[in-house]
């Protein structure tokens, strides 16, 4: 059964959340494990936030045994442009990583120092590279 509803407790280190169902009263489920993309020899970590609104794919009618499956734009939080050739990450901080796959852009505003750590060479190539 899918159901809708927010995260009340988030533990990142096993990637599990507990979510209230408004559906079931303010019912407050068991610890579900959230989806990930990738968990073996490729990570693809995203912590879910208290009160993220997230959609859980529950066994039966009950809300001890499901998993979270992801999270979901709703009226109070929504996307960050309406554009389908735009894909973006926004972090808290407002550092924001932007990628405009119709004009070939990539842009990367960061709130914050930067590290770059390679184990081999670092190359760096363009038709133009301005430093300031």
């Amino acid at each position: 059964m899918l159901r809708f509803g927010t995260v009340s407790d988030y533990d990142p280190a096993r990637h599990m959340a507990r979510v209230k169902f408004p559906d079931r009263d303010g019912i407050i489920s068991g610890w579900l494990p959230v989806a990930a993309r990738n968990t073996k020899s490729n990570h693809d970590e995203n912590p879910l936030d208290v009160d993220e609104h997230v959609l859980c794919l529950m066994e039966g009618n009950g809300t001890e045994s499901g998993a979270v499956m992801c999270a979901i734009y709703d009226d109070t939080n929504k996307p960050l442009t309406a554009d389908k050739d735009t894909r973006t990450t926004r972090y808290d901080d407002g550092t924001t990583i932007t990628y405009d796959r119709a004009n070939h852009v990539l842009t990367v505003d960061v709130q914050g120092d930067i590290t770059i750590k390679a184990t081999g060479n670092v190359k760096i190539q363009g038709g133009r590279i301005d430093l300031n």
